[in-house]
C-alpha cells in the first residue's frame, strides 16, 4: 500500500566535559607544619559530583595538608570522570633566629655590648621582640647578661633564640706600689711597679 510515516529523535549531552578544577586553598604557613588546604570545584558534566582523594578524602576541599602532592578524581552522575591534583608547598626551610654576640662589654661594670638576629628559614619580612623591649634586628648598649628574642615571619611562624653579653670578671685595678725607695738624699735608685688585676690582658703602662 506504499504509506509512510517519519519521526526523529534528539540525542542530547552535558553541556561541557567534566573538569575537575582542582586548586591549592592555602600552602603550609610553617616549615613541617600541616596548615595546607585544597580543593575541587567541578565543572561540566552532570552533578552531582562525588570526589575520591588520593588521601581517601571523599569531600570537594580537603584540609591539614602537609606539603605534597593530592591527587583527585571527580565522577558526575552518569559515572564519567575527571582528574586533578594539587602540590601544597612550604618554606625551603625552619624559620631560625640566629642570634648572635657582636661585641661584649670592654670594661667591667660597662654597657657597650651588641648583639644581632640574623634570621633565615620562614618567609621574610621577620619582625623582632627583645627581652630588653627592642623590636629592631640588632641592640646595643648593653650591660653583661642575657638577651632572648623572638622571631616572627610573614606567616606568623616564631623562633627563638638568645644571646649571653658578657664582661671582664673584675674591674681593671693598677696596683701600683713601691719596689724601693731612694736610698741616699738627692739619688735616684728609687723603684715602683704597676701589677694589673682586672680587665683584660694584656695590658699597657
Amino acid at each position: 500500500h506504499g504509506c509512510t510515516s517519519s519521526g526523529s529523535v534528539t540525542i542530547t549531552q552535558p553541556a561541557s566535559a567534566l573538569a575537575a578544577n582542582a586548586s591549592v586553598v592555602s600552602n603550609v604557613s610553617c616549615f613541617g607544619g600541616n596548615n595546607g588546604s585544597g580543593q575541587s570545584a567541578a565543572s561540566g558534566g552532570t552533578s552531582p559530583y562525588t570526589y575520591s582523594w588520593s588521601n581517601s578524602a571523599i569531600s570537594s576541599s580537603i584540609s591539614s595538608l602537609i606539603s605534597g602532592s593530592y591527587g583527585v578524581t571527580v565522577t558526575d552522575a552518569h559515572g564519567c570522570t575527571s582528574v586533578g591534583s594539587v602540590t601544597i608547598t612550604q618554606p625551603a626551610a625552619a624559620l631560625a633566629a640566629n642570634a648572635s654576640v657582636i661585641s661584649n662589654v670592654s670594661c667591667f661594670g660597662g654597657n657597650n655590648g651588641a648583639a644581632q638576629s640574623a634570621p633565615s628559614g620562614g618567609t621574610s619580612p621577620y619582625s623582632y621582640s627583645w627581652t630588653n623591649g627592642s623590636s629592631s634586628t640588632s641592640i646595643s648598649s648593653l650591660i653583661a647578661g642575657s638577651y632572648g628574642v623572638t622571631v616572627t615571619d610573614a606567616h606568623g611562624c616564631t623562633s627563638v633564640g638568645s644571646v649571653t653579653i658578657t664582661q671582664p670578671t673584675a674591674a681593671l685595678a693598677a696596683n701600683a706600689s713601691v719596689v724601693s725607695n731612694v736610698s741616699c738624699f738627692g739619688g735616684n735608685n728609687g723603684a715602683g711597679q704597676s701589677a694589673p688585676s682586672g680587665g683584660t690582658s694584656p695590658y699597657s703602662y
